[in-house]
Formats: C-alpha cells, structure tokens, sequence
C-alpha cells in the first residue's frame, strides 16, 4: 500500500437502481430502459471511487436481508475489501431515473433499517480492530432510523483512542451537532452550499464568504479542515492557514450522482499520500468534474481524473 490506512463506515448503505424513462408522469406505469445496479451509500462510495483511483480502503458497513447479500456481492465484485456487520433488518434500495425528454433527474430514497443494539455493538467491536495509528477513517451518508447524532462523538472518540483521524461527511442534524461543538477537532468537515446555508443561518453567496463561515469553524475547534462543495462553482476548502477555492468547470455535465463521494475519496487518497490540503482538494475537485461527465450513478474515471487535475483552478481567498 503506497498510502496510509483508510477505513470508510457506511451506516445506511443502499443498493443504488438507475434507469431512464421517456417522461416521468402521474398514475401510470413508466417504462425504464434496462437498469444500472451499483453499491450505494456514502462511505461505500468513497471506498469504490478510491480503488477507482488506483487506491486501497477498507469498507465498513452495516447491512442485511437479500438486498444487504447484494450489495455484499457487488462489492466482492469490485475487490473492495469489506467487512460487514448485521444490521438484523433489510439494506435500503435507492431509485434514480433520468426523464430523457428533459434531462431532469428523480431521486427516490428509501429509509433503511431500525438501528439496534446489538448492531451498535457490532459497530465499534469492529471498528476497535479495523483503526490504527494513522488510519484515516472516513464517516459519510446518512444515518438510519434510530441512530442519535451522539454516535459520530462515539466514533470519533474510538478514533482519537486509536491514533486515527476522522473525516465526515454528513448532514441535517449530525452536521448541525458537528458544527456545534468545540475544542476536539475532527481532521476534516466536508458539506455543500445548501448545507452550509441552512447549519449558518446566513445569506452567504460568494466564495469569500463560505471560506469566512469555514474559517469561524476552524477557529472554533470543529475541524481542522473545513471543505463546502459550491457546485459547478468548485469547492472552499479552509484551514487555519488557508482559503482556497479550486473549481474544474464542466460544459456539458450528465449527472451530479456521485460527486460528492468522487471527491471525498479523491481528497481522502491524496491526503493519504501525504500530500498537502491545498493539492488534495484540487484531486478533489477533479475527481468531482470525472463524475459529472459520467452518465447515471457512476463514480469518477481515473484517467478522467488524472487528466483533470492540471485543468483545475486554484484561486487563493481573502
């Protein structure tokens, strides 16, 4: 391995259906064109966009039933190593059509299984084996029913207890709680503009000011690298000696399906390189723009990605 340990954690992972249809329309049956299967859920998709990259990660993830056995399968499929822990219900399915006569994308995600005890204990039994000094560990998507936002604390602590360092990417209220806390920073806070919008309670709009909002969390001990996706504006990412914006336009995007993630697990691999922030958020960045030429709910392209980075734009904030 040419990098530091990553371990991604997946608490509600999907199993992802994507097809198109003509025209999406009320009380009547809609014919698909042939579905893409793909393994869905934050974590899980850092942990396949980072073998993408030519990366290794290991995948942590809670699942069960006949969907949780899918999903399992697809992911043998793609040789990421995984370990899995039973979550005692069904692993969600998350369903994605694109309307062809418009381009306009319908997401419909289900909520998952009821998390429980004896799942919970799976969890960090599993996750006191999988840290180590160094590791960087990886905590993205949304929690299922049941899990307090108490849980990433919980997690983080197993993580500074290790020697390890934690990444999340999150929302609602666990980012809301995230945002709140001080004096035990985690490595790195990722959001997106509407996020950062509705955790501030501000009228932000310009780049200059999400990196001002980032740069208040740095300063209150949230993170020590704070980073808000602005779209097909690029990303800020913040620390407490920078303010960056990197942005990699697109002229002719397909899907912003998988974004997130790409760049999530292009960031966190180069971080694990040891390269610096400033680098690591443009790899990034342009492991977000490989995804937005894909179709559906495809994840970056290497050689996409490789060839993207020269073109990304780095521009240095007040």
């Amino acid at each position: 391995m040419d990098h530091q340990p990553v371990v991604t954690i997946t608490l509600n992972p999907a199993v992802d259906i994507a097809a198109d249809v003509d025209t999406v329309r009320p009380d009547v049956k809609l014919r698909c064109k042939a579905p893409q299967f793909d393994p869905g859920g934050g974590g899980i998709n850092v942990a396949r966009a980072i073998t993408k990259l030519g990366g290794r990660a290991r995948a942590l993830i809670a699942v069960g039933g006949a969907t949780g056995d899918m999903l399992a399968t697809m992911l043998a499929g793609e040789a990421i190593d995984t370990i899995a822990v039973d979550t005692g219900g069904q692993t969600r399915q998350s369903f994605t059509a694109r309307e062809t006569s418009s381009g306009h994308l319908y997401r419909f995600v289900l909520p998952g299984p009821e998390w429980t005890q004896a799942t919970d204990k799976a969890l960090f039994e599993a996750l006191a084996t999988l840290l180590t000094p160094g590791t960087l560990a990886v905590l993205s998507g949304s929690l299922p029913p049941g899990a307090g936002a108490e849980i990433v604390e919980r997690i983080e602590a197993a993580c500074e207890k290790a020697g390890a360092a934690l990444v999340a990417d999150t929302s609602g209220p666990v980012l809301t709680a995230l945002c709140a806390r001080s004096g035990q920073p985690l490595h790195l806070l990722r959001m997106d503009r509407d996020e950062a919008l509705t955790v501030s309670g501000r009228a932000m709009s310009t780049p200059s000011d999400f990196a001002a909002y980032g740069a208040e969390l740095v300063s209150a001990g949230v993170a020590d690298h704070i980073v808000i996706g602005l779209g097909a504006r690029g990303s800020v990412g913040v620390s407490a000696a920078e303010r960056i914006l990197c942005s990699r336009p697109v002229d002719t995007p397909l899907s912003a399906v998988g974004a997130g993630d790409s760049f999530v697990g292009a960031m966190v691999l180069a971080l694990a390189r040891g390269l610096a922030f400033d680098t690591a958020l443009a790899h990034g960045t342009a492991a977000a723009a490989s995804a937005v030429v894909t179709p559906g709910t495809a994840l970056c392209e290497r050689a996409t990605t490789e060839a993207f980075i020269a073109e990304v734009e780095t521009t240095r904030l007040a």
